[in-house]
């Protein structure tokens, strides 16, 4: 099972071809719970998991063996091994019962029973019986915000143009990745740090590994110690917080 960062939202690419092999191409029949809820995030502390909010205050208590960003009102969480949903006021809705799952995307949720795949809705009832052999990884599309900027590469650097080749942020980074929330993580001298859309650091590379903004705050790793920084580069929650 990976670990999915930053509060994500990846779609079913396969989808449509699942539900019409199925002998149907309506979605799911129990509504999508509201997005509109404030923001939370998974964090973990001797091996137990819970969610804070985005001043880093404890909101779900950690007691999950392992726990991962909401999705349209419903988080993935694993308990006794086995997996199944909490809504953000942390209750279970979903009780611990497959093998393997994934998050929710347009109202439903993959999830393994006996080896075979299937898809469940927000509530928990089977919208397409586990039938199939299919890996989740399969079904994510890209993550990230629509592309003004995309990556280039020159003499081994690393740098941003538009999409119609205008060269804007000059190839001097070690590694890059795509905006998200306004900020591009990038890689300078083996640390990570995060520049703005004019090229400008804003927070300084000293992380040893950096993940995407998402609500304003990104996971990064210092050592062997993760914690979730603000934009400012301050932490709300992990090592120095």
């Amino acid at each position: 099972m990976r670990f999915v960062l930053a509060g994500l939202l990846p779609g079913l690419m396969l989808l449509s071809l699942l539900l019409n092999a199925c002998g149907g191409g309506h979605g799911p029949g129990a509504p999508t719970p509201s997005a509109d809820a404030a923001p939370l995030f998974p964090v973990e502390q001797e091996d137990r998991w819970g969610y804070i909010d985005t001043t880093g205050t404890v909101v779900i208590p950690l007691r999950f063996e392992r726990a991962w960003p909401f999705s349209e009102g419903r988080a993935l969480v694993r308990l006794g091994g086995r997996y199944g949903y909490i809504d953000p006021a942390g209750r279970l809705v979903i009780e611990p019962q497959f093998t393997d799952a994934w998050h929710f995307s347009e109202g439903l949720a993959p999830v393994e029973v006996d080896g075979r795949w299937g898809f469940i809705d927000t509530t928990g009832a089977v919208v397409v019986n586990p039938r199939f052999e299919l890996a989740p990884g399969l079904l994510e599309e890209d993550p990230y915000e629509p592309r003004d900027l995309d990556l280039v590469r020159r003499d081994g650097r690393y740098g941003y143009a538009t999409t119609d080749g205008r060269l804007v942020i000059e190839p001097h980074y070690d590694q890059a990745w795509y905006f998200s929330g306004g900020l591009a993580r990038v890689r300078i001298d083996g640390k990570w740090g995060y520049i703005d859309r004019q090229g400008r650091v804003v927070i300084a590379p000293q992380f040893d590994q950096a993940w995407d903004f998402s609500h304003g705050l990104a996971l990064v790793r210092l050592g062997d110690r993760y914690g979730y920084i603000n934009r400012q580069g301050a932490f709300v929650w992990g090592p120095t917080a």
